[in-house]
């Protein structure tokens, strides 16, 4: 080196980049004016909420979108949805989530807080997540009801690998978690952990490419089963079930043809919304864009 040179020298890598991100959203019925509004609002980076016209006859509605491009190993995401008494709002994912290749052992994590009043009622409507060779995700969802008047329906859907590109995810950890509860008292509890094992298992996925979840907690949830039903026969490459307990209603998914699973998930979610909510029976545009 000559005199007045530098040499620099990396001891080790520089720490990757992450998100933490972070949605909280509040709704508040105007008894004077007759219809919910907006009382929170809280969005940071990576992380937006939209507010589309809703449809004719359809309520409030939210879109949450992450603008980062998906998701890392590292990452963190909290949307936290409080509907206050008499409320009623509709919720969704603007669009797929994608899940890329974690680079060390750190998982993304995503956490879901819906919390419902008395006589009020929210939707949360997903929409994909996919996850890609060597992923790494934890997801927990919890929802609060604060009596036996509160009502909701809320899912998941997880895809694993990119089918179109010819993607099959060998290596890939993925936990997820649920909670519900009715005025403090649990009324179900979830949890799954994805395996070499559990994926290939029959009494897994049995080499099922998509899974999905759909909870619903409204009145006559044993109606809503026997409605449902039929149309969760002949699910193309795939299967799917109903059943309640208690006060809630559970709908489970699993489909070696995702587009196909996807589209009996968003008929059904049409059809139960109109049933058990006497919403229109019709999903906003953005699901289908």
């Amino acid at each position: 080196m000559m005199d007045g040179d530098i040499a620099l020298t990396l001891a080790t890598k520089p720490a990757a980049q992450r998100a933490w991100g972070a949605v909280i959203l509040g709704f508040r019925y105007d008894a004077k004016r007759g219809e919910t509004g907006l009382s929170d609002l809280y969005h940071s980076h990576p992380m937006r909420v939209l507010f589309p016209r809703p449809a004719r006859g359809d309520v409030i509605t939210a879109a949450i979108t992450t603008v980062s491009g998906g998701l890392v190993g590292g990452d963190q995401l909290d949307v936290y949805i409080s509907v206050e008494e008499k409320a009623q709002v509709l919720s969704l994912a603007q669009a797929a989530e994608k899940v890329y290749r974690a680079q060390d052992v750190q998982p993304a994590q995503v956490t879901l807080s819906l919390t419902v009043g008395t006589e009020a009622c929210l939707e949360y409507l997903p929409q994909e997540t996919i996850l890609f060779e060597g992923a790494r995700l934890m997801r927990s969802t919890r929802i609060d009801l604060d009596d036996e008047t509160s009502q909701v329906m809320a899912g998941e859907m997880a895809i694993f690998g990119r089918a179109a590109m010819g993607e099959s995810v060998r290596q890939c950890q993925f936990q997820e978690q649920w909670r519900v509860t009715v005025a403090g008292k649990t009324i179900w509890r979830d949890a799954f952990t994805l395996s070499p094992a559990v994926a290939t298992s029959p009494f897994g996925l049995d080499g099922a490419t998509a899974m999905a979840s759909l909870i619903c907690v409204a009145p006559q949830p044993e109606a809503l089963r026997d409605l449902v039903r039929p149309l969760l026969a002949d699910l193309p490459l795939g299967a799917a079930g109903a059943t309640v307990m208690g006060p809630l209603m559970l709908v489970r998914f699993l489909g070696k043809d995702p587009a196909a699973m996807r589209a009996r998930y968003m008929k059904l979610w049409s059809v139960l919304r109109q049933e058990a909510f006497g919403r229109p029976a019709r999903l906003p545009a953005l699901i289908h864009c």
